[in-house]
């Protein structure tokens, strides 16, 4: 049923997501470049929602999602299978990847950019123009479904650690698109109707995350704050803990208390301060 409908409906673009926010225009050209079989590389910071978007547009379509935990990947065959020791003999299992590639669907290839270049060089083949690759273990060559979608994502950045720079090859394989934190009124909007948050401390969450968010980008603190730490926060109201307390927990307890007053922590800690007193 999943395919059939998929099918009958390829090609028509979407023009919202429930409950996730992303500007119109990128989402019309995330599908407009999926459905011309051009592989898109969603970047942005922690938080912003790339592997829940892929997840999201899959289910808006009808699509099976299948992800790929790419800093998993140790060596380029993993990508295709492993051999085991069955009956007295030993064969090669082909993955979960090989049959999604196989079949119409959205791929997510989560966390891209955290192994080495060399482990991209198996699947070149797989996304670009030709869309195959042979598997030497197997000795077949399989193609991919005309309508299978790759995705991709990647965290950039100088708060990022075990990622590498990427092969040009690989660059001139995926359209980029940055995914970015909701508006402010949007945050606030999202933390009261899907998170439960009343409406006053979901504003208090959407204002602080954006300070944060700028003053990371300013150089001024260390980390990306993105949408998970107001989450959290959120859930932590519905369970009934004092609003300080989860304020404490989900975004000064990620900061460094390194250099006392002084340190990353502190200095969250009076942004907080600075928006209760309003």
């Amino acid at each position: 049923m999943t395919n059939v409908t998929a099918i009958k409906n390829w090609g028509q673009n979407i023009d919202s997501l429930t409950g996730f926010y992303i500007e119109e225009e990128k989402l019309a050209v995330i599908q407009d470049l999926m459905f011309s079989k051009l592989n898109v590389m969603l970047t942005g910071d922690p938080g912003t929602g790339k592997t829940e978007f892929c997840r999201r547009l899959a289910l808006a379509h009808n699509l099976p999602f299948h992800r790929v935990n790419v800093g998993a990947i140790r060596t380029p065959r993993d990508w295709f299978g492993h051999w085991e020791f069955v009956d007295g003999r030993t064969i090669f299992v082909k993955s979960q990847f090989v049959d999604a590639i196989q079949r119409p669907g959205i791929v997510a290839l989560d966390e891209f950019n955290r192994v080495t270049p060399d482990i991209h060089n198996s699947i070149y083949t797989i996304l670009d123009h030709n869309r195959e690759v042979f598997i030497e273990e197997t000795k077949e060559v399989i193609k991919v479904h005309p309508q299978c979608i790759f995705l991709a994502t990647e965290n950039r950045g100088r708060s990022h650690t075990g990622i590498f720079m990427e092969d040009a090859a690989v660059e001139d394989r995926f359209e980029t698109v940055r995914l970015e934190l909701p508006p402010v009124d949007v945050m606030t909007d999202l933390l009261h109707t899907v998170n439960g948050a009343k409406k006053e401390h979901a504003k208090l969450l959407a204002r602080v995350t954006h300070k944060l968010n700028d003053m990371y980008h300013q150089e001024s603190i260390s980390k990306a704050t993105g949408f998970r730490p107001a989450i959290a926060a959120a859930a932590l109201l519905l369970r009934g803990q004092p609003l300080k307390t989860a304020l404490k927990y989900c975004f000064v307890h990620r900061y460094s208390p390194d250099g006392g007053v002084d340190s990353e922590q502190t200095t969250v800690l009076q942004v907080i301060q600075a928006y209760l007193t309003e």
